[in-house]
Order: C-alpha cells, then structure tokens, then sequence
C-alpha cells in the first residue's frame, strides 16, 4: 500500500449521517467512542469531533474539549505566578484536552496520527486561543500511544503526580512558551 499524500486528507467535523461501521483502530475503547459516543458527546457539548478522510472512508479522528489543570500539577517553570511573587496566580487554569485521537489499523506508521496531532494543536492555538483564554493542551494517552505525543516535538511534559508514589499519566504543553514558534509550516503556526 502506498503511503496517503496529507494533501489527499479531508478534514470535517462529525456530522450525524457519518458511519462507522468499518471504523477499526487496535483500542476497542476508541472504536467504541467513535461508534457509540463521539455523536452524544458533541450535542451535549462535551467534545467536538472532527474527522480525516482518505477516498472516502474515515480513517482517523480526534476529540478536543474544554479542560482545567491544577496548578500544582504543573512543572514551576510552567506555572502562571502573581505579579511579584512565587506562589500560583491561579488554582487552576484554562486549556484544551486532546481527549481521543486514532488512526485505522490499516493506516497506522504512516505518520498520519502525527499529523491529526499537529492539526489539532494548530486549531488549539490559531483559533481557540484567539478567541478564550487558554494556556495549555493537555492530554492523557493510552499507554501504547504515549510515543506519538513525547516524540512529537511538540514538547509534551510529564504532570507532576497528585499523590506521592502514584504513576501520573497526564501531560501538557505550555503553548506560552512557543507562541512566537513556526513549525511544520501549514499544520502549527504559533502567533499568540
């Protein structure tokens, strides 16, 4: 099979007459949301969806939505500080969870999951940040898909663990930090 042009992706948001019914990616949790969940969760204004097609079929998707981190969850040199001071300006502040994000089997190693990534992070902070204050992408990967975020170069941190000796699964970006940033031309342009 030869390798999908990104140029040949469309990109649409979930719409109620899409179908997945040949939808198969290798974690039955994300077949399940895309099938049973995605549809609700977008009328209920939970998540939004959006979809990459190739000749007609879906063959990835990503999920993004509204989130808080608690400060203390964030590395210092991350942190949002009052004027003058070295304590937290918030408790919690504003970004944008990457929920769900998945590729067909059939299309996995292609460098498509990297791109949806750097789609959605493009979106995060060309549009969303321009309109409401965010200040992190967050993202809680499954354990097999981990790879794809911390070799993204998009510079995913570790969250600091809530309770000492607890494995901490959740990582962010401080889009802050790379406002001014150009990467991968038409995907990712920073210019918060």
């Amino acid at each position: 099979m030869a390798p999908i042009k990104w140029d040949d992706i469309h990109v649409e948001p979930l719409a109620s007459d899409h179908d997945f019914s040949d939808f198969y990616c290798v974690s039955e949790d994300l077949n399940d949301f895309i099938k049973n969940d995605a549809q609700r969760e977008q009328e209920c204004m939970l998540s939004r969806t959006y979809l990459f097609s190739y000749e007609g079929d879906v063959i990835g998707f990503v999920s993004l939505s509204a989130d808080s981190v608690s400060a203390p969850r964030l590395r210092s040199g991350d942190l949002v500080r009052k004027k003058g001071s070295s304590k937290a300006l918030y408790s919690n502040l504003p970004c944008i969870l990457i929920g769900r994000l998945a590729v067909v089997k059939r299309y996995e190693r292609q460098g498509i999951g990297t791109n949806i990534l750097n789609w959605a992070v493009g979106l995060i902070t060309n549009v969303v940040c321009k309109s409401v204050g965010c200040r992190y992408i967050t993202v809680d990967p499954k354990k097999d898909a981990l790879d794809l975020y911390l070799k993204s170069g998009l510079g995913f941190t570790q969250m600091e663990a809530v309770n000492a000796g607890k494995l901490e699964t959740r990582y962010y970006i401080n889009i802050y930090k790379f406002c001014t940033f150009q990467l991968f031309n038409r995907f990712i342009i920073f210019s918060c």
